[in-house]
C-alpha cells in the first residue's frame, strides 16, 4: 500500500498537472516538457531529411501517439558526464534508470524487466529505427554511445507499436546526428575526472548537394568507483545519406565497438554499505566441487570478472516519397564477440554470434494534411550464437565445459490507423503479429557429455492497441489507450546464460490501460499519465549470488503506476530582462507492482526497484551559461525478495552542472555527482526470500566531480 509521504508527492504533483498546461513549443523529457536550449531559442529550424526527420518533426510526428512518450534531446545531458544509455533517460516520467555496473545500466520502464540481469529484456531498442535489440530477445544497452546521438524517443508501453515493439516497455528509438542534422564541420570534446576518468570524442559532419556524412569516435577510460571496475572502451560511428533523387533517399550506418570493463559483483548489505568502493563480489566453493578448485573463496579480482563486447554492425535505410505517402526499406548485418567471466560456478561465457534482418514500412505520417494517417510494416531478423562456456581458471580459460548452438527468429507485421472523428478527437487504432522462434542445440564436447539440453520454443501471437487522441486546442492534449503486448522469453533466460538446461519458458502477455495528458501554458509545462497492466505469466529473476535463473510467475501480476513530469518557467522580469531565464522542472515515477494472489508470496511487491523516485533541478540559463542544481529522491529502496523481507534504504543524492560559452566556437563544462558522498544502493538482484547477508547489492557510485570543454574547428 502506498504510505502517506507518497500520497502527498502524487497529489502534489497532480495538483501541478491540473493547471492549464499545453503542448507547444515548451516539451521536456516527457513530450510535454522541453530543454531549455529550444526555451530560449524557440522556432530556431533544424534541417531534416527523407530518411533523418529533424527535431521539430519528431515531435510533431509522436504527437500524434495517443499514449506517454518520452523525448530527449542530446543537449539535455551534454553537461554531464553519461557514460551510457541508462544516464541518458534518468529524467524521462516512467523511466527508472540506475547503475549496475561501470558501464551497464537497469533500465525498467513501467516496470519491464524489473529484476533481469546484465542481458536486459523488456524494452525494444532502435537506432534509427533498426534494431539494437537481439533477435534472441536481449539487449545490451552498452552497445549505444550517448555522445553519438542527436535525440531519444521513448514509446512507453504498447506505445511501441509503431516500430513493432512488443515488449512490456515499449521501445527505445536513438535517432544518430547526421550531416543534414549537424552544423558542417568537426568537433573536439575532452573531459576527465574522478576516478582516473577520461573520455575523448572527436566528430565530423559536412554535406554537399547530395551527399551528407557523419564520423564520430569515442574512447572512454576509467578506473571505476568500486575496486576492479576498470573502463576501456572505444566506439566508433558513420552514417552517410546520398540524394539520389529529390524523392529517393539512402543512408547507411556503421558501428564499430569495443567495450571492455571489470566486474565487482554483488556484495552483502554490509559491505556495500561500509566499504562501497572497496567491495569484491565473491563465491564460496565447496570441497564437494573439487572440479571448480573448492574448497575456497574466489572473489572479482582473483578469478577476474569481466565482460568484453566486440560489435561490428552495418545497417541501411532507404526512402522513397512518393506524392501522398512514402517508403521505407532496411536491412541490417551485425557481427557480436562476447568474452564473460563471472563466478566458477558459471564459468567463463564465450560468445559468437551473427544476425541478419531486414524491414519494410509505409506511411503517409509525414504528409497527410488531414484525414486518414496511417502505417504498416514487416520486419524479420534472425540470428546463429555459437555459446561456448569455459572453466574459470583464476581469469584464464580452462577446459571446455559446454557448448550450444542457438538460433532466435523474429517476423512481425505491425501497422496504425488513425480516424478523425471531428477536428479536435481521433480514433487510433494498432496492430501486430509477433512471431518469435527460439533453439538450442546442445553439442556435445567428448564421450561423457551426455546431459542434453536441447530445446525448441515457437511463439505466434496478434496483438491490438485502440486509443483516443484529443486535442483540446492547439496547446494541450489528452488521450486514453487500452493495449496489448507479448514478450518471448529470450534465448539467455531460457538457459540462465548457458548455464543450466534448456527450460521451456511459456510467452509473457499483458493487457494495459492507460490515460493522459501533456501541454503548456505560458510559465508551466506538463506530462503526465498513469496505467494499470495485467501481465500472466510474467518473467521473474531469481539469483543465489552465483547464477540467475529465470521462471515465470504461477500467478498473475498486476503494474500499475503514474508517471509525471512538470517544468515551471515564471516571468521573473530582473531576470529575464538581462536574457536569464529561470526553469524547475520536476520528475514524479509512482511504481506498484504486485503479485495477485500468488501460492507462496500472496499479494507482496514485486523486488527490484523503488515505489517512489523525484528527480527535481533548478537551473539559471542564458545564452552563454547555463548553471542547474538537481536532487534525486528515493523514499524507499527495492525489495531484495519477493517474500519481502528485506527492503534497502532509500536515499537523497545532490547533484550540479554547469557550462559557459567562452566563444561561438568553444564550450566548458563541468559537473558534480553525489555531492554528500551518500552511501546507498544502486541495484539489487533478487530472490525468493533473502538475508542481508546475500551477495545481491550493488553499491552506488560516491562523490564524484567532471570537467571537460567542447571544441568546434
Amino acid at each position: 500500500m502506498l504510505n502517506q509521504l507518497q500520497k502527498s508527492h502524487i497529489a502534489l504533483a497532480v495538483l501541478c498537472l491540473s493547471s492549464s498546461i499545453s503542448f507547444g513549443s515548451v516539451q521536456a523529457k516527457g513530450l510535454g516538457q522541453s530543454n531549455t536550449e529550444e526555451i530560449l531559442v524557440v522556432g530556431q529550424k533544424q534541417n531534416g531529411s527523407l530518411t533523418s526527420v529533424s527535431v521539430q518533426e519528431a515531435r510533431e510526428l509522436l504527437s500524434q501517439v495517443p499514449g506517454g512518450i518520452g523525448f530527449v534531446d542530446a543537449t539535455d545531458y551534454q553537461d554531464d558526464f553519461t557514460q551510457s544509455l541508462g544516464d541518458t533517460l534518468v529524467f524521462t516520467p516512467g523511466v527508472f534508470a540506475d547503475t549496475s555496473a561501470q558501464r551497464e545500466n537497469k533500465i525498467s520502464i513501467r516496470g519491464s524487466g524489473l529484476n533481469a540481469g546484465f542481458e536486459r529484456r523488456g524494452i525494444n531498442v532502435y537506432r534509427d529505427g533498426v534494431p539494437i535489440t537481439r533477435a534472441s530477445g536481449i539487449t545490451e544497452f552498452q552497445e549505444i554511445d550517448p555522445l553519438s546521438v542527436k535525440y531519444i524517443e521513448v514509446f512507453k508501453g504498447g506505445n511501441g507499436v509503431r516500430y513493432g515493439s512488443n515488449a512490456l516497455g515499449g521501445a527505445v528509438n536513438i535517432v544518430t546526428p547526421t550531416g543534414s542534422n549537424t552544423e558542417a564541420g568537426s568537433n573536439f570534446r575532452y573531459e576527465a575526472g574522478s576516478f582516473n576518468s577520461q573520455r575523448l570524442n572527436i566528430s565530423s559532419a559536412g554535406r554537399t548537394e547530395n551527399l551528407d556524412y557523419y564520423l564520430a569516435l569515442t574512447d572512454l577510460r576509467s578506473d571505476g568507483f568500486r575496486a576492479h571496475s576498470d573502463v576501456d572502451s572505444q566506439y566508433g560511428f558513420a552514417n552517410l545519406g546520398i540524394s539520389l533523387t529529390e524523392r529517393l533517399e539512402t543512408r547507411f550506418y556503421l558501428t564499430s565497438l569495443q567495450d571492455r570493463f571489470e566486474l565487482a559483483g554483488s556484495v552483502s548489505l554490509d559491505n556495500a554499505i561500509n566499504q562501497p568502493g572497496s567491495a569484491l563480489g565473491s563465491a564460496f566453493v565447496p570441497a564437494s566441487l573439487g572440479f571448480l578448485g573448492g574448497p575456497g573463496i574466489f572473489d572479482a579480482r582473483t578469478d577476474d570478472w569481466d565482460r568484453n563486447l566486440t560489435v561490428n554492425r552495418v545497417s541501411n535505410i532507404t526512402t522513397i516519397a512518393l506524392d501522398e505517402w512514402s517508403l521505407e526499406i532496411g536491412g541490417w548485418y551485425a557481427e557480436r564477440e562476447l568474452d564473460h567471466a563471472i563466478t566458477r560456478f558459471a564459468g567463463i561465457i564465450v560468445q559468437d554470434e551473427q544476425e541478419s534482418g531486414f524491414g519494410i514500412r509505409a506511411t503517409n505520417e509525414r504528409g497527410a494534411t488531414d484525414g486518414l494517417i496511417w502505417s504498416i510494416g514487416i520486419r524479420y531478423n534472425e540470428s546463429e550464437n555459437n555459446a561456448k562456456r569455459f572453466f574459470n581458471n583464476f581469469g584464464e580459460r580452462g577446459n571446455l565445459r559446454s557448448q550450444d548452438f542457438q538460433n532466435a527468429s523474429n517476423t512481425v507485421v505491425f501497422g496504425t490507423l488513425a480516424v478523425p472523428i471531428n477536428d479536435s478527437v481521433s480514433i487510433i487504432g494498432g496492430a501486430q503479429h509477433v512471431k518469435s522462434v527460439r533453439e538450442n542445440e546442445h553439442s556435445p564436447i567428448n564421450q561423457f557429455d551426455t546431459e542434453d539440453d536441447s530445446g525448441s520454443l515457437s511463439f505466434s501471437e496478434f496483438a491490438p492497441k485502440l486509443g483516443v487522441l484529443w486535442q483540446i486546442d492547439e496547446q494541450r492534449q489528452a488521450y486514453v489507450n487500452l493495449s496489448s503486448s507479448y514478450e518471448a522469453p529470450g534465448i539467455s533466460d531460457l538457459t540462465a546464460a548457458g548455464t543450466l538446461p534448456f527450460d521451456p519458458l511459456e510467452i509473457q502477455a499483458a493487457t494495459t490501460l492507460e490515460i493522459g495528458s501533456r501541454g503548456q501554458t505560458d510559465n508551466w509545462a506538463w506530462d503526465v499519465s498513469a496505467y494499470h497492466s495485467e501481465i500472466d505469466d510474467e518473467f521473474i529473476d531469481i539469483t543465489d549470488g552465483r547464477i540467475t535463473v529465470t521462471k515465470n510467475s504461477i500467478s498473475q501480476t498486476t503494474h500499475r503506476g503514474l508517471e509525471a513530469g512538470v517544468d515551471w518557467l515564471p516571468n521573473f522580469a530582473p531576470l529575464n530582462s538581462r536574457g536569464i531565464q529561470f526553469v524547475w522542472r520536476n520528475v514524479v515515477t509512482l511504481n506498484d507492482f504486485k503479485f495477485n494472489n500468488h501460492p507462496i508470496y500472496g499479494n507482496n511487491s514485486l523486488a527490484g526497484i523503488p515505489d517512489f523516485n523525484l528527480l527535481t533541478d533548478l537551473s539559471l540559463n542564458s545564452e552563454a551559461w547555463k548553471i542547474s542544481a538537481n536532487i534525486r529522491y528515493v523514499a524507499d529502496g527495492p525489495y531484495v525478495d519477493f517474500s519481502n523481507t528485506i527492503q534497502t534504504e532509500g536515499y537523497t543524492l545532490l547533484g550540479l552542472s554547469a557550462s559557459w560559452d567562452l566563444h561561438d566556437s568553444f564550450r566548458i563544462f563541468a559537473s558534480a555527482e553525489n555531492l554528500s558522498d551518500k552511501t546507498y544502493i544502486s541495484n539489487v538482484g533478487t530472490l525468493g526470500l533473502a538475508s542481508s547477508r546475500s551477495a545481491v547489492f550493488t553499491p552506488g557510485q560516491g562523490r564524484a566531480f567532471y570537467a571537460g570543454f567542447n571544441l568546434d574547428f
